[in-house]
């Protein structure tokens, strides 16, 4: 080999080394992937309960005791020694009453004593259909009326000689324990004063 091939020889590997060299691959680069995870942060549920108002259901109550009245007796009348009548109640009252069942009398003297009386329920002589009926309830608005009957004998029992004789009274309607202001009633029940009454019933 000439010197100037030799040359050109070593040129030529120098360029092949340079080559390889610039050749050879670069490191690459390490990219690291960072994925963040969103949190899901629900914010905390507020319920608020709206308690219901409580409700009242309107029942209408049943009315009171009548114990604001007035008496007002009609003509008494009978045979054989049987004696009827009527008394006529008010309500005086500023609301409504009622009344179920039998009334009571008090009897008093002309000097204001107390007479005996002994208190029957159930007339035995008939008088009307509403005053022979059983007991039901009776209301009474303020200024209307209601009625019972009464019956009673005068002729003296056992070892009366005779029967006191009242100038006044007081009724009390069932239920209530007021008494009416004093009524004008002339009435001599005998047998320790006893006198049967009716039912209260409405008016006619």
């Amino acid at each position: 080999m000439t010197r100037r091939r030799l040359a050109l020889a070593l040129v030529a590997g120098a360029a092949v080394v340079l080559a390889a060299c610039s050749s050879s691959p670069s490191t690459p680069k390490k990219v690291t992937t960072t994925t963040h995870a969103s949190a899901s942060v629900s914010a905390p549920s507020s319920t608020t309960t709206t308690a219901a108002a409580p409700t009242t259901t309107s029942t209408a109550a049943a009315a009171a005791a009548c114990t604001h009245i007035t008496g007002s007796p009609g003509q008494g009348q009978g045979a054989a020694g049987t004696i009827t009548g009527v008394v006529t109640v008010t309500n005086t009252g500023t609301t409504p009453c009622s009344a179920n069942g039998y009334p009571t009398i008090a009897l008093y003297s002309g000097s204001g004593a107390p007479l005996p009386v002994t208190m029957v329920n159930g007339l035995t002589v008939t008088i009307s259909s509403a005053a022979n009926a059983p007991p039901s309830m009776v209301t009474l608005a303020p200024g209307s009326t209601a009625q019972f009957a009464y019956q009673f004998s005068d002729v003296p029992v056992g070892a009366e000689t005779s029967c006191p004789t009242s100038e006044s009274a007081q009724v009390t309607l069932p239920g209530s324990a007021t008494a009416s202001p004093t009524i004008q009633l002339a009435i001599a029940p005998c047998n320790n004063g006893a006198i049967t009454v009716s039912p209260v019933y409405a008016s006619s």
